[in-house]
């Protein structure tokens, strides 16, 4: 299994169409991204915003 790395403005690309659909699934779909990598990011954004 490769580990994908993505740039930082393709993850804020996500987490605001996550915010705008309100589905991390969908957006997952979409984009063929595991929910879970989604997710840790959201964890990390909520971090790093506080």
């Amino acid at each position: 299994m490769t580990k994908n790395q993505y740039s930082h403005e393709f993850k804020k690309q996500i987490l605001k169409e996550c915010q705008e659909t309100g589905n991390v699934a969908l957006v997952a779909r979409r984009h063929e991204i595991a929910t879970t990598t989604i997710h840790t990011w959201l964890k990390n954004n909520d971090k790093e915003v506080r």
